[in-house]
């Protein structure tokens, strides 16, 4: 499962220019998301209830429930 989800992760490059950004940013937050997958985690994570945000990861990464 790590190795297809490090096949499947985001491009280094684009990972390197959100840390450049974070870096740099004059007003930087906490996250910072490199992918659209990330993104709509963090949207999940903030707005969802807890049981229901684990139960989504638990499936997204084909784990027992």
């Amino acid at each position: 499962m790590m190795a297809e989800g490090v096949r499947g992760g985001g491009e280094p490059a684009l990972v390197a220019k959100v840390i450049a950004a974070a870096a740099t940013d004059a007003k930087p937050t906490l996250r910072y998301a490199a992918s659209a997958m990330a993104r709509r985690a963090g949207m999940l994570h903030r707005f969802a209830p807890a049981q229901v945000f684990d139960k989504q990861i638990r499936e997204l990464d084909e784990l027992a429930g």
